[in-house]
Formats: C-alpha cells, structure tokens, sequence
C-alpha cells in the first residue's frame, strides 16, 4: 500500500506572518514594537512572502523536473522507457514506475563502510549477481577489522593492520567436511567490493582456516541399544557439530572463532538415542599449541580456543561402545 504524499502547500502568508509574530513575546520580549513600519516585522513579511511562494512551487513539481530527478539519481545515460512513443497518461504511469524503482534501487546497500555492510554485500547482495552465478555463492561471512589475513606470519596475521580489513568466507557447500571457497570466488568477491569501499580503505577476502580436533570418547550403551546404530548417529552428529554450515547449537553454523569444551561433547554424545552415560571424553588438537588451551581455576584442561577467522575440523573420531 502506497504512503500518501503530504501536502505541503498548506500555510498562507497571513499564517506565516501571525505565527512568526506570537513567537516574538518568548524569544525577545524587549521587541514590542511590532508595526509594519518596524523593520523585523517589514523582514518577517518578506520572509513569509517568499516562504509561501516557495511552498506553492514544491506542491508543482511537472513530469519534467521529476525526469530530471530520476536522471540524477540514475546517471545521464537513463531515458524513460519508451520515451517517444508514450500518451500523457502512460507517461506518468512510466514516471511513477521508474520512481519507485530508483527508490527501491536507493535503499538497497551499496557503500561498503561498515563490518555489517561488508557481511550483508558479500553474503547476500553478492548471491544475486551474475557472476555469483558463475563463481559460487557465499553462505557466510565475517568481516575481521584491523587486520591484514594475507599474510603468511601467522603472528602477523594477527597483528594490527590499520586501513586494512579482512572478510572471511564460507561458500555454499554444505555436503564438504571443510568448505573453501575457490581463488576465482575470492578475486570475483574482491573485485566486487573493490567498488563500493572506501577509497582509504584496504580490503581483503579470505579462505577460513581449519584446526584440527582428535576426538576420543567412551560410551556406554543402554541394553537394548542398537551399537551400530548409537555408533552411526554419534559420530554423525559430532562431524555436523563442529561443521561451518550445520554445526553448533542452532544448528546454523559453528560461530567464527568460538571455542569447544569437553563439556559439550558429553552433552551432544548423552542426547544420542541409546547411550546410557558418556566418560573419558578427551579432545586434543592435531597442531598442539599452548595458547590455544583453556584451562579452569585448577589447571585442568577444558577445551580449545580459536581466533575469529578459524573453524574447527574433527580429524580423528574414536568412540569406544562399552556396556554398563
């Protein structure tokens, strides 16, 4: 449903100059002089006068100045579609369609300023391209500020890069334990933002990177369990939570960068139908490094922490069947 237009045409000269006039007692209370021989009250009929001829024009705006208009907003090249061959009354229905197009074309999100510009441009606005058709849509994307993720120091990658930012992509690929996009994606999704960043602004798109997750668990079974089946589910459900498309609580995807702990193992491996109770969890990474390791107030290992640009990907799963 269309919002009427308002009117804007709708105060006098005489209402103009009476509402100016009642404003003087609380604005400038010495004025009292308010004759039309006073010179402020001469100025204020004059402005009045040309605030009301003002209003009339705004009301009259012709089909030509709206073309003009949308000439502006679209570039000098735009013509009215069949411009030379329309009746009055298609023409204006031409002008009215052509304005709600260049509005809704206004609102869309074009300008890359902000992290939340470059994740919606890439993530959705990029899926409905052409050349997204031809290189692969994105699923997500995280937009890392500060931060130049090309280069190769690991301890580089992470240090402070001011006027530069990185944007982390996953491609649509569900069905791989490891989505990458491929380097045509990443130079296509480059060039794309490449025209609607800032002109200060470096800007870079990445792969995510993967750390590698050993998984080691004992499950003991209820009694009439089906082991193959328990067995099957389990490690089903483990390989999907860590994933980047299915994974996590949602399951949405596993959030950029989160940690795992030890704790939601137990709780993912105990809702598998047919375990009774789950212990010796154990999960260690296939890279060891100390700084990525949680501890608690004692010391004890409880799980692994990521930076905002990695995944987790289980490389080993080994889940013992017990009987209680």
């Amino acid at each position: 449903m269309p919002i009427p237009l308002p009117k804007l045409d709708d105060r006098t000269y005489r209402d103009l100059v009476e509402e100016a006039i009642a404003l003087i007692p609380s604005l400038y209370p010495e004025w009292t002089d308010r004759s039309p021989t006073d010179p402020g009250i001469a100025l204020i009929e004059l402005l009045a006068w040309l605030t009301e001829m003002q209003l009339y024009r705004i009301d009259r705006i012709s089909d030509r100045e709206r073309e003009a208009f949308l000439r502006l907003l679209n570039g000098s090249a735009w013509t009215l579609p069949g411009n030379g061959s329309l009746s009055p009354e298609d023409r204006k229905a031409a002008i009215e369609q052509a304005t709600r197009q260049t509005i809704s074309e206004l609102r869309e999100r074009y300008r890359a300023v902000t992290c939340n510009d470059f994740e919606s441009l890439v993530a959705q606005n990029w899926n409905e391209t052409n050349a997204a058709q031809a290189l692969g849509t994105v699923k997500r994307a995280k937009c890392i500020p500060l931060q130049d993720l090309t280069r190769n120091d690991a301890i580089a990658k992470r240090e402070r890069a001011p006027g530069h930012i990185s944007v982390v992509v996953v491609p649509d690929e569900p069905d791989r334990p490891q989505p990458q996009p491929s380097d045509e994606l990443l130079t296509g999704l480059w060039e794309y933002l490449d025209d609607r960043r800032l002109l200060a602004m470096r800007h870079h798109v990445v792969a995510p990177e993967y750390v590698e997750l050993n998984v080691k668990a004992t499950l003991f079974l209820r009694s009439n369990a089906d082991v193959e089946a328990v067995q099957n589910s389990a490690q089903t459900k483990l390989q999907a939570f860590f994933h980047p498309l299915k994974g996590g609580r949602d399951p949405t995807g596993w959030p950029f960068g989160r940690g795992a702990y030890f704790s939601e193992v137990y709780e993912l491996l105990d809702l598998v139908p047919g375990v009774d109770y789950i212990r010796n969890v154990e999960l260690s990474l296939v890279s060891p490094n100390v700084d990525r390791e949680q501890l608690d107030r004692n010391n004890n290992l409880t799980g692994f922490s990521l930076y905002p640009y990695e995944f987790f990907s289980i490389a080993t799963l080994d889940l013992d069947i017990a009987n209680p």
